[in-house]
């Protein structure tokens, strides 16, 4: 139901972005020609409605909706204007490059973009300040210690837009926040009269309901209502997309990981990555003289090396790569993990890295099917047998075959410490729960618009 809300905010943006795209059409009409006419109108109507499936899909890329631009003016607009540009440069693609309408509206595009962008901008306001505030706002009342109340209060107002803490059930001594807007409460007989009066939509519990004298009972009544309970692992791994460690155990991984459902979905994932990889490793082989070329350019050495990494099922396999640091960039051999803006990479190397480009070959360990496009990064197995020590829960990554890009690449960058592994594992462990097409193509978008990003830098 939580995620449910979400959605609902999402396709009403969507919904509204495409109404705008269309409203545009006879108003650039209007405004270019002087009058509708049904011939002028039919000649316009269907190449800018392909135009307008084009263009929500370079919204996504840009994440444009990505609900926590509202909270946030001066990087909405930085993101509008860059997904406008972007999609101004797809309309010329597909009015010039693929003639198939028989128009070239060059006027006519301007105008249409100017217009879209106008209204558009408008549309983007008034949803920001009306609907992503109020509209199918969560209220929430947390049931814990003062501490993790304002945890959770800082996490809502970091990451997770649309849910509001309205009410605290303190079980624990500690120091309460005021910001104002939260009330607290001392018993669990507090909960009735929140449910009844209709005050929140959801509880997040803290701990285990029996550890408080009456608040099992009162939880239960709530059965009969239409508020959501959830637990603290639950609300953070919704709001943050990554299963937080510190709140679960072996038993949440019994209760969660259910991996014969996925036997059919890996299946399907697998037929999709050899569709795929096969015009990939067609299109981009030509790529390859030249990219050899760049890395013998950038330092001494050889262009490819390879190493092994573990995939599925802990199986190791060998991936090649377009060599992007030094050829001494492991003194004795001895294995370091990369790291952001890492002295070793070259400055062509650093670009490739960007680009994803020094990863192609790997595109042949898909079609071998060692790897998959979507999944865990591989890792090598000195830092698996280091991590698995530490990590218990880290060998659960091999669950499905590893990925050129993963939910953890487009959610979080280089990880170099200890402390940064925990928390890229959780965002692995978030998709080996959740793991589906429609999220591998979530990921897919997510990653077209880093390496656009990251070549525009």
């Amino acid at each position: 139901m939580l995620n449910n809300r979400t959605r609902i905010k999402q396709l009403l943006l969507l919904l509204g972005d495409f109404l705008v795209f269309q409203i545009s059409v006879p108003l650039m009409i209007l405004l270019r020609f002087g009058e509708l006419t049904p011939s002028t109108y039919d000649q316009h109507a269907l190449p800018f409605l392909f135009l307008s499936c084009i263009w929500l899909v370079g919204y996504y890329v840009a994440g444009l909706y990505d609900l926590r631009l509202s909270r946030d003016s001066l990087k909405f607009l930085r993101t509008y204007f860059e997904g406008t540009i972007a999609n101004l440069l797809l309309a010329f693609g597909f009015f010039y490059l693929l003639p198939i309408f028989g128009i070239a509206p060059r006027r006519n595009l301007i105008l249409y973009v100017i217009i879209v962008l106008l209204l558009d901008y408008f549309w983007r306001i008034a949803f920001n300040r009306i609907v992503a505030s109020t509209i199918f706002k969560t209220r929430l009342l947390f049931i814990g210690s003062p501490q993790d109340a304002g945890r959770v209060a800082e996490l809502i107002q970091e990451v997770a837009p649309g849910f509001e803490l309205k009410a605290v059930l303190q079980t624990a001594p500690g120091t309460r926040f005021d910001d104002g807007s939260v009330v607290w409460h001392a018993s669990p007989d507090s909960i009735r009269g929140l449910v009844k009066d209709g005050e929140i939509d959801t509880i997040i519990v803290g701990h285990t309901p029996e550890e408080v004298p009456g608040l099992q009972d009162a939880l239960y009544e709530t059965i009969f209502s239409a508020v959501t309970l959830v637990d603290r692992a639950g609300f953070e791994e919704i709001a943050t997309g990554r299963i937080p460690l510190e709140h679960i155990s072996q038993n949440w991984f019994l209760s969660h990981i259910h991996e014969g459902e996925k036997v059919a979905y890996e299946g399907v994932k697998r037929f999709v990555d050899v569709i795929l990889a096969v015009p990939i490793a067609i299109i981009t082989i030509i790529l390859y003289p030249i990219l050899a070329l760049l890395v013998k350019l950038s330092s001494p050495g050889a262009v490819l090396y390879s190493q092994i990494r573990v995939g599925a099922n802990q199986k190791p396999f060998r991936i090649y790569k377009f060599r992007t640091m030094r050829q001494d960039a492991e003194v004795a051999g001895v294995p370091q993990f990369a790291q952001k803006d890492d002295p070793r990479i070259t400055k062509i190397g650093k670009f490739m890295r960007a680009a994803r480009l020094d990863e192609l070959p790997q595109i042949w360990n898909v079609l071998r099917g060692d790897m998959s496009l979507i999944g865990p990064r591989p890792e090598r197995p000195e830092f698996v047998t280091e991590l698995v020590a530490q990590m218990p829960y880290y060998s659960l990554r091999h669950l499905t075959r590893p990925g050129l890009t993963g939910w953890a690449q487009v959610q979080f960058p280089y990880a170099s410490t200890f402390e940064e592994n925990i928390k890229k594992l959780q965002y692995d462990l978030y998709y080996i729960k959740h793991r589906t097409l429609m999220l591998d193509m979530a990921i897919l978008l997510k990653t077209i618009r880093i390496v656009l990003k990251r070549m525009g830098t």
